[in-house]
């Protein structure tokens, strides 16, 4: 038993001596590949010489592939650096393939002094270019007798840019082509798995993006929905930007601009979305948050124009979102206490969300900036199969899940109540209709036309025609201050309140209106009243209103107070006569204010002008010159029975 460990240390010491540390052979293993993980030669500086496969490498420190140079003696080297190795393989075979998992940052590939390729930026640039692809090499012939492949790679890289210096990753590999197109296809494939989450996520964000966009298209006052499909949209755009990058090595000036301007629209969106469906002000923190933001990629800008590093630079452009990511935290986290349950498992996601990120921004600065050697990753992985789930990946589904749930019943919320509002402006127009009917009552002695188009569903303009017994019209025309369903039932009240006015006397109706309305209504109601007695004579008292038109010039009435002002107020009456014949034209403001989409009003001198046409054409004048409120106009021809009959 002595003798048989005493003869294998034997062995393992003379192979040793026969392969030096340098060397790996696919000549001693079973398997048509050797891995390449392990001692290689290694020397800083740049020297083309060292690609020829004469040269002598044996005073060479060795270092080991899967570890950055950094870790092994050199740290904090930045420039050039060459690896050297040599391949044995059996004799008379064909030329294997080697494949290199990634080396950072570019490197070149010599077979046996012959250029085979290269990946990323070997020269000195600021437009740099990674590399961290798999890719596989076509290796040269052996040299005649031992069949020996050197290979020396010319490897180029800036620390600068926070990854590890110089690194051989680990699974490099080299063997016989067909072998090597599976390795190649399976470490693309766990490349691809390792970013299924985040073109997961991407994906999703899509989706829910233009989910929400369609809802702004069917509501677009609620500009929240625009708000939250601009903070989604950069992450589908990061996706397709992911997909590309897994497979085509992208400058780094370029992945970083998609990357920053991206982040940054995203930012300005949320803070956009958070401010308006919580209500919140827009504070200093705020402005500047979103400043910030919209500045985020001049840290790429400083760096390319060479006033910074790369690392400085990137430092720079976190520092910006620095105050969005503090906005975030510190209001909703805030809001989270003080809001109630509802809101509560909305805001909780949030926070959780940019927390998360504001930690790992205030990571990558601390290590851009030296603060530390290595990047502290908070984001550790939960499970590794199928495909590895992260703690970040964690976040950002419950984060855009949370959201969207929030924003559906939103939108239901937000239809229930436009039903419901809808139901009670119907039940407003048909209580209307029934105050203002669409045919005025037989005034035996005067020809009466009216129009009325309100500006909504319902107005807040009104007007009653009520004879008299004694063969007397009296006319009642107001216009309810505001819009909507609120004026609608202010009118409501009005003409209740008109129909059981026992008195006909211009200013006493105006008084009696004024007490009913007076500390029941919030803002005010013009209105004019005016008796006609049958021979012609006329009282008017005024409220506010515009006066009326008789022939074609506007009588001259001393006016008051709105009603609904002050219950003590006095209205004055101002007598005039009509003559057989004589027109009298009411309309409300609307008229006058209508207004053209250049901004022209329709004016009092068209209103004079046009004020003894019919109230149809009137009316239709004004709706086609731009309807801005309600449009009243009533029409009165004195047209007494001796007239008619002669």
């Amino acid at each position: 038993m002595k003798r048989r460990v005493l003869f294998g240390l034997i062995f393992i010491v003379s192979a040793n001596a026969i392969l030096p540390a340098q060397t790996f052979s696919l000549v001693t293993g079973r398997e048509p590949v050797t891995s390449l993980d392990g001692l290689w030669r290694f020397h800083t500086g740049d020297n083309p010489t060292w690609a020829d496969p004469k040269f002598d490498d044996s005073q060479w420190p060795l270092i080991r592939a899967g570890e950055s140079w950094a870790t092994q003696g050199y740290p904090g080297y930045s420039g050039y650096a060459w690896y050297r190795c040599r391949l044995q393989i059996p004799d008379g075979s064909r030329p294997p393939e080697l494949l290199l998992t990634a080396i950072f940052t570019g490197y070149e590939v010599y077979g046996n002094g012959k250029p085979i390729g290269g990946e990323g930026s070997i020269l000195p640039t600021r437009n740099i270019v990674v590399a961290f692809l798999p890719k596989a090499y076509a290796l040269p012939s052996g040299s005649a007798g031992p069949q020996f492949i050197e290979i020396a790679i010319r490897v180029w890289h800036v620390t600068d840019l926070g990854y590890p210096g110089g690194m051989l990753d680990p699974g490099s590999i080299a063997g016989a082509p067909a072998v090597l197109e599976g390795e190649l296809s399976r470490h693309q494939d766990a490349r691809t798995a390792n970013f299924v989450n985040g073109y997961g996520y991407g994906l999703l964000a899509l989706l829910v993006g233009l989910t929400t966009l369609v809802l702004f298209f069917s509501r677009p006052e609620d500009r929240e929905y625009l708000w939250f499909s601009l903070m989604l949209f950069p992450s589908a755009a990061d996706m397709a930007r992911g997909l590309v990058w897994n497979h085509v090595s992208i400058p780094m000036t370029l992945n970083y601009a998609v990357s920053a301007t991206g982040e940054g629209t995203s930012a300005i969106a949320a803070l956009l979305f958070f401010s308006t469906v919580l209500h919140t002000p827009r504070s200093v923190l705020w402005r500047l948050a979103c400043a910030g933001a919209a500045a985020y990629p001049i840290g790429l800008l400083v760096y390319y124009l060479g006033l910074t590093s790369w690392g400085e630079g990137h430092a720079i452009g976190i520092g910006l979102m620095l105050p969005a990511d503090i906005w975030f935290v510190g209001t909703l986290g805030i809001l989270t206490v003080r809001k109630g349950v509802s809101t509560r498992w909305l805001l909780a996601p949030a926070v959780l969300y940019y927390g998360f990120g504001l930690l790992n921004h205030l990571s990558t600065v601390s290590l851009q900036l030296g603060w530390q050697r290595a990047r502290m990753s908070l984001d550790f992985e939960l499970i590794s199969r199928p495909f590895p789930l992260r703690l970040s990946d964690i976040f950002n589904f419950v984060f855009i899940l949370s959201l969207l749930i929030f924003l559906v019943r939103r939108f239901s919320a937000a239809r229930q109540e436009e039903a419901r509002l809808s139901q009670e402006m119907e039940a407003a127009r048909s209580v209307q209709s029934l105050l203002i009917p669409a045919v005025p009552p037989a005034t035996p002695g005067f020809a009466v036309e009216h129009v009325y188009l309100p500006a909504s569903e319902v107005g807040g303009d009104f007007f009653q025609v009520l004879p008299g017994g004694d063969g007397s019209l009296l006319i009642v025309v107001g216009d309810v201050s505001g819009k909507g369903l609120r004026a609608a039932m202010t009118v409501s009240a009005i003409v209740g309140a008109l129909r059981g006015c026992t008195v006909r006397d211009p200013a006493q109706v105006l008084a009696h209106l004024n007490r009913v309305l007076c500390g029941q209504i919030g803002g005010f109601v013009t209105c004019s009243a005016t008796l006609i007695a049958g021979d012609g004579a006329m009282t008017l008292a005024n409220a506010g209103q515009l006066p009326p038109y008789r022939n074609g010039e506007e009588l001259s009435v001393p006016s008051a107070l709105p009603l609904g002002i002050d219950p003590k107020v006095s209205y004055e009456e101002t007598p005039f006569s009509l003559n057989p014949g004589d027109r009298l034209t009411f309309l409300s403001d609307g008229v006058v204010e209508a207004q053209s989409p250049a901004g022209e009003l329709f004016g009092f001198d068209r209103t004079r002008q046009i004020s003894t046409q019919s109230a149809e054409v009137i009316a239709r004048a004004a709706k086609a010159h731009g309807q801005e409120d309600d449009i009243t106009v009533l029409t009165l021809t004195f047209a007494p029975a001796a007239v008619l009959h002669a």
